[in-house]
């Protein structure tokens, strides 16, 4: 008979050599000393010694579960970031919205520099943009005058009449040329006009003549004397 020294499991198979329970070497149990009964009136009295008692129905010793120490740690780790996480998320979803204007909503806060220069440069912009629209209308708007005056004296007021059958009137430039004066009015043929002077002899085509400052009708510009009749 053996019996395991740690877990004092006895095994009455002798081939074993290792306990079942913890893997210990079994040792060889002495053999119990031969009792001697007498049949005498007294009482038998044996002796059995204690580690001679076979420990077939002893239960093995169980040893207590060892505990896990990294759990709790990762447990506190994990229950922190969600804690982290939750604040996060509450100061995004509480917070109040920002101003997309923020010059406008706060009167009194100082304007960066670079809004004032684009502020400026739109100014400016702006301004350009209306001269140069000014002075499109100028060159656009036609002058009520001639280009050119000419003040003769009192005694060359001559008298003549438009001739010119072909068109049947006289054009009344502001300029005394065909090209770049534009016509004021039209002088129907055969009616009389003022003549002021013709300083200006000139050629329309192959038709050689002059460019007399006339007044008709209270307007006053230049007509070409080749189609007048003195």
């Amino acid at each position: 008979m053996k019996q395991c020294p740690n877990c004092k499991t006895a095994y009455a198979d002798d081939s074993l050599s290792f306990c079942l329970n913890d893997g210990a070497n079994l040792i060889s149990m002495p053999e119990a000393a031969t009792v001697q009964m007498s049949f005498d009136k007294s009482p038998a009295r044996v002796n059995i010694a204690p580690d001679s008692v076979p420990t077939y129905f002893s239960p093995p010793i169980q040893q207590p579960p060892t505990k896990n120490k990294a759990i709790p740690i990762i447990a506190g780790i994990l229950g922190l970031l969600l804690l982290a996480i939750g604040g996060v998320a509450a100061f995004v979803l509480l917070r109040p919205p920002a101003d997309k204007n923020p010059v406008a909503a706060s009167p009194n806060q100082t304007v960066s520099p670079v809004a004032a220069a684009n502020e400026e440069t739109a100014k400016l912009k702006e301004e350009m943009a209306n001269l140069q629209k000014q002075l499109q209308d100028r060159k656009n708007q036609k002058p009520n005058t001639p280009a050119e005056t000419f003040s003769p004296p009192k005694e060359a007021l001559a008298t003549a009449r438009a001739n010119s059958p072909r068109d049947g009137f006289l054009a009344l430039r502001s300029e005394p040329n065909s090209e770049t004066g534009y016509r004021i009015a039209q002088i129907p043929h055969g009616a009389t006009l003022t003549v002021l002077g013709c300083p200006k002899p000139s050629n329309i085509g192959k038709m050689a003549g002059r460019w007399c400052q006339v007044i008709y009708n209270g307007q006053s510009g230049w007509a070409f004397d080749a189609f007048m009749t003195f």
